[in-house]
């Protein structure tokens, strides 16, 4: 692999990392600014870029098995109706996670959908991220 490629490599690795990244840290930030139903606990956002990357791959991995409950338990529903159960599924499971790290459940809730709402609407430029991805040519 020569120097070029390494670079393009290493920019395409940087943009998935930001990509499936910034919702999830954003979801840390979010319920700053609406204090009032809670906020992370003491010392926590210093640890946020090291729990972005833990959370993201609970996310990756919970979200992987439980697509394949869905698409074995619901094989004949429609394509909507399985991502949206999906999209739920994962919602559960980022409300799990910030609870861990906020002091309420409203804001834990808070951080969740706005996580969730980032990652609808990065979906699409993850997915052309993925299409996109270099593949090995053995």
């Amino acid at each position: 692999m020569n120097t070029p490629e390494k670079f393009g490599l290493g920019l395409y690795l940087a943009m998935v990392t930001l990509a499936t990244g910034l919702p999830v840290l954003l979801g840390f930030f979010a319920p700053l600014w609406f204090s009032q139903f809670g906020a992370p606990k003491p010392g926590i956002l210093l640890w946020s870029p090291l729990l972005t990357i833990v959370f993201v791959l609970i996310i990756l991995v919970l979200g992987e098995i439980s697509d394949r409950i869905v698409l074995k338990v619901f094989n004949s529903a429609s394509k909507i109706a399985v991502q949206t159960l999906q999209t739920l599924l994962t919602f559960v499971v980022m409300i799990g996670c910030y609870r861990l790290v906020m002091t309420s459940y409203q804001a834990a809730l808070i951080a969740a959908v706005t996580a969730t709402l980032g990652y609808l609407v990065l979906s699409p430029v993850i997915n052309r991220l993925e299409k996109k991805a270099p593949r090995s040519d053995g």
